[in-house]
């Protein structure tokens, strides 16, 4: 057990064998490390490891256990708590803020098939998450002790745990732990040192196992007793560490061979999922320390636990330095630390012989070839600090210019330049040989020809662009292309022409040219982006466009179609084709993959300006200057992610309070900013995943959110919408289908479909109200006119009724009396009288009959004495033979009997009725024909008055009032006391239709 003495028959032998096998080891490790660090840079991959700590994000550094999830996220089991990452960000669990976590101290951390995490902690007790929720159990739910001490389980689902006193198996039916330990063994079992792999305990001479369910005996030589045991690792490939107590190791394999002793330092392999073997060594306490190259050193990372992602990145918990990543560099680098001569890179060339030499600030030049670095400085290279560019010419000679002049090198030594003029002041930026063999220097003062001996100064009086000159390329035709400082030139044929940015250029600040197979020119500005030259018309490319920054130092392109360029922030390639399809209009938009830090640049700012600012070698590697070496790729070793990113909703606020997101959203009314939380689980460049999202039934496009990944929204309408949030990764490879939200906005009462009803109702409600009371006002008002008018008229005819009976039983009396006495006088003068006498007394007479005729008419017409003595119907037939014998007008008529269809008091009203409209046809109409209807039913009279007159138009006022009645006018006020409705037909020349229709109010009397 452990603490306890070794066994007395480990012998002197054998102790001698452990110490020639330990040093035999230990210069065997020695042997693999410098071989590792000699041979690293050509012959091994190279990694890079990422770090975080307590100061970014861990709740606490000593790290117990990593998983992965089956939603991606990382968890990270600490002595303070549980961490959850996404990449980016840590969220941290614990008692204080988790519902159902016992202790912040955990010890390990196991995931089943299913995805659930099982965790122990000091405070004992198992906890569970399970469907995005925690659970501790303990006694209540099987645990023998309350004291867990470890956890394991099989690929079938099975979940044991390992208490001081027994092994229990987790059984999901009956929501508890049952004992799964053999009956009457005695043995006290210990978790495997790593990775929950399982139980272990000793006898005498044997160790007992507890692994996948399965109790395993595995014998133990003389010289390894049971009680000298002090630990036991388990590995994945099922291989069983085992130290002793005195510090010795010992190894058991699958068949249960036992090798041993060994020495403190042990090295074993962990193959990784793409099958790259990683060097874990083995130290005192059955501790584990990853090695592994970087940067052609090796690194050494002493780790508890060990966890691969599903993107292959592999992840180590430390005793205290925090969580490490590893992740194969892209890119390589060397610098000052291999064999460069300083770090700050400018022109980089390669030779025929394929050596590369490289122009380093202020040192002088380094060469590389087979993988050794050579420099030339000042000593051997005069005024040659400052190196500004590099060719070889088609006769091998190496010309290299610097802040001191020109230089050749031959003969494995340098000399200056002989025979060429250079304008005074100028540096050499760029050296190029033409098709023809012409050496083309662009200088700060102008563009230099040198051929045969001849040179040749151009500036911009010959048609340059600008005298300072940074590239130079060639055609196909053999046009030659410079840019510089002020813009682009191209010279065809002796004739110069130039653009700037005023028309076409992306910038005028041109800092590189680069001429394809298909002839296209690709231009790279400083600060404009990329530019491309079809012969036809020019594109330009920014950031706006998808490119990953408006620098372009240098274009290299490689053998899969990517063109890779340089600038202040790092490397990036974008696909030829994308660039291609955009600007032939099929897209809108490119993809960049950018390169920096995280893939192995020491230093992301690479340097431009003099060439040549980068080169493409023989073996496909593309080299970069940057402030800190030189940064190389090999673009078929670049890995690729091909899995979109799995993306998800992590959170919800409302006014910065937290919303559950397993149960609908609603947005209360005033709560007016609310706040989506996403992330997207990919752990390779995740500072580079890129997002979209947008509100359904508010947003009409996706909003490209770039790397931020929090949607804010405020002041939405009420309504349902629904929130969609897509993700792509670095490599540009999109999670179209994403996650969605449904939010639903709730309305304030007064915006409510039933506040509106309400409102509606309500309105109209008043409406109605108000409607009633003007119909009121206006029933009120026709009633007051009807009363007015009804006593207007009863006065009228009561009025004429009395002057009428006045007329008729007063003067008429009075008139027939003196008629009379006129008579008899006339009797009595005819014998005695004079003839005067005689004619005054018949003129007397005469007078007096027209006056009882006149006094009689005028009785008549103020009230008929027929429509009392012979009632209404016959009053109406008397009044139509005196109109017609008066007027010379056809009358017909076809009259019912209506003496009983009205009241006494309003008879009058219906007789003064047929009157005016018969004394409008006899003195208006010009009728020689006219008819008069009056029918009655049960229920209405009807009466209809026709004639053939000259007719009018009922909209026309009458040139003059009528003398007598109240014309059409008061036709339509006696109908309406009737309670009829009245209507006039006419056409000018075509006659006139009036037609009353009075409803009775009772049944009739026939």
């Amino acid at each position: 057990m452990a603490g306890d003495d070794p066994h007395p028959g480990f012998c002197l032998r054998q102790f001698m064998l452990f110490r020639v096998q330990n040093c035999v080891h230990w210069a065997f490790y020695l042997a693999y490390l410098l071989l590792s660090i000699w041979f690293g840079p050509s012959a091994r991959a190279q990694y890079r490891s990422d770090v975080w700590t307590a100061d970014n994000g861990l709740p606490q550094n000593v790290i117990r256990s990593i998983r992965q999830t089956n939603d991606g996220y990382l968890w990270i089991a600490t002595f303070d708590g549980l961490a959850r990452f996404d990449g980016m960000h840590f969220t941290i669990f614990n008692k204080s803020n988790t519902p159902g976590m016992a202790s912040n101290r955990f010890g390990s951390m196991y995931k089943d098939q299913r995805g659930d995490l099982w965790l122990t902690t000091e405070a004992g007790g198992v906890t569970r998450y399970h469907n995005g929720t925690f659970r501790t159990f303990g006694q209540r739910e099987g645990i023998p002790g309350n004291i867990v001490l470890g956890l394991t389980g099989d690929d079938t689902g099975h979940v044991w745990i390992l208490t001081s006193e027994a092994i229990a198996e987790w059984n999901e039916a009956a929501g508890r732990f049952i004992d799964a330990g053999p009956k009457s063994s005695g043995a006290r079992y210990q978790p495997f040192a790593w990775e929950n792999r399982g139980f272990w305990s000793t006898g005498k001479d044997s160790l007992q196992c507890f692994i996948n369910g399965r109790f395993v005996t595995y014998a133990l030589p003389s010289w390894l007793p049971g009680n000298s045991i002090w630990g036991a690792a388990r590995e994945g490939t099922g291989i069983i560490w085992i130290e002793t107590s005195n510090g010795a190791h010992a190894r058991i394999a699958q068949d249960g061979k036992v090798t041993g002793p060994f020495g403190h330092i042990l090295t074993t392999s962990y193959i990784d999922h793409r099958g790259h073997p990683w060097t874990l060594q083995i130290g005192p306490r059955l501790t584990r320390s990853l090695a592994y190259s970087s940067g052609g050193n090796i690194v050494t990372i002493p780790f508890h636990s060990i966890q691969e992602d599903s993107e292959r990145n592999l992840w180590l918990g430390s005793e205290g330095q925090g969580l490490y990543r590893l992740q194969q560099e892209s890119v390589r680098v060397y610098s000052k630390e291999q064999g460069l001569i300083d770090r700050n890179v400018y022109p980089i060339y390669q030779d025929h012989e394929g050596a590369v030499w490289i122009g380093v600030w202020y040192s002088g030049l380094s060469r590389f070839y087979k993988g050794k670095f050579t420099s030339f400085t000042l000593s051997n290279l005069p005024n040659a600090r400052l190196a500004t560019a590099i060719l070889e010419d088609r006769n091998g000679i190496l010309w290299v210019a610097t802040h001191g002049g020109l230089w050749v090198h031959q003969g494995n030594r340098f000399r200056r330049a002989m025979g060429l003029l250079l304008p005074d002041g100028a540096i050499v930026q760029d050296i190029y040989e033409d098709s023809r063999g012409t050496l083309w220097f662009g200088t700060s003062r102008g563009l230099v020809s040198f051929k045969g001996g001849v040179t040749k100064v151009f500036s911009v009086s010959d048609g340059l662009a600008v005298d300072d000159v940074r590239v130079i390329a060639e055609s196909k035709a053999g046009d030659l292309w410079i840019g510089g400082y002020g813009g682009l030139t191209r010279i065809q044929n002796g004739r110069f022409t130039h653009w700037t940015d005023s028309n076409v250029l992306p910038s005028n600040n041109i800092r590189s040219i680069y001429i394809d197979s298909d002839d296209v020119v690709w231009i790279g500005t400083y600060d404009g982006g990329l530019g491309r030259f079809d012969g036809e018309r020019f594109t330009r490319y920014s950031t706006r466009e998808g490119l990953f920054n408006n620098g372009v130092f240098q274009i290299l392109e490689d053998g899969q179609g990517n063109l890779w360029m340089s600038c202040n922030r790092g490397i990036y390639r974008v696909s030829k084709r994308e660039l291609n399809d955009f600007a032939a209009g099929k897209r809108g938009m490119i993809k960049s993959v950018p390169y920096g830090k995280v893939d192995g640049m020491l230093n992301v700012e690479c340097n431009g300006g003099l060439w040549p600012a980068g080169t493409k070698t023989n073996d496909g590697m593309l080299w970069f200057p940057t402030q800190d070496g030189v940064a190389v790729i090999n673009p078929l070793a670049v890995s690729t992610n091909p899995e979109p990113p799995p993306v998800v909703i992590e959170s919800f606020t409302i006014d910065r309070a937290s919303v559950a997101l397993d149960t609908p959203i609603r947005v209360a009314p005033g709560k007016e900013n609310v706040e989506v939380q996403y992330t997207a689980l990919s752990f390779i460049k995740s500072d580079q995943i890129h997002f979209r999202y947008k509100l359904e039934g508010l947003d009409s496009t996706w909003i490209d959110a770039g790397s931020r990944r929090t949607a804010y929204y405020s002041h939405v309408r009420p309504g349902k919408y629904l929130f969609h949030v897509i993700a792509g990764n670095s490599d540009g490879i999109w999670n179209n289908e994403g996650k969605t939200l449904e939010i639903t906005f709730l309305a304030p009462f007064y915006q409510t479909w039933w506040f509106e009803l309400l409102m509606l109702l309500a309105i109209g409600m008043l409406f109605l109200i108000t409607w009633r009371y003007r119909m009121m006002q206006v029933e009120r008002a026709n009633a007051v006119h009807q009363s007015f008018s009804r006593q207007l008229i009863a006065s009228q005819e009561n009025e004429r009724k009395r002057i009428a009976a006045e007329l008729h039983d007063s003067l008429g009396q009075r008139m027939i009396v003196i008629k009379n006495l006129a008579h008899f006088l006339l009797k009595s003068s005819k014998q005695n009288a004079n003839g005067r006498d005689v004619q005054t007394l018949e003129e007397i007479s005469g007078e007096a009959a027209a006056a009882i005729n006149e006094t009689r008419e005028i009785s008549y017409n103020l009230r008929p004495f027929q429509l009392d003595r012979l009632g209404l119907t016959k009053a109406i037939e008397a009044m139509v033979r005196t109109v017609s014998a008066a007027s010379g007008i056809h009358f017909s008529s076809d009259i019912d009997n209506i003496d009983d269809v009205f009241p006494e008091d309003l008879r009058i009203n219906f007789y003064r009725i047929v009157q005016e409209s018969l004394n409008n046809i006899m003195k208006h109409s010009q009728a020689t024909e006219a008819s008069i209807q009056v029918k009655r039913d049960g229920l209405s009279v009807m009466m209809t008055i026709r004639d053939n007159g000259c007719g009018f138009s009922p909209t026309e006022k009458p040139s003059q009032p009528p003398t007598n009645g109240f014309g059409l006018t008061g036709i339509s006020e006696r109908t309406s006391l009737l309670g009829g409705d009245f209507k006039v037909r006419s056409t000018l020349g075509r006659g006139t239709v009036m037609t009353i229709e009075i409803r009775r109010k009772g049944d009739s009397h026939e």
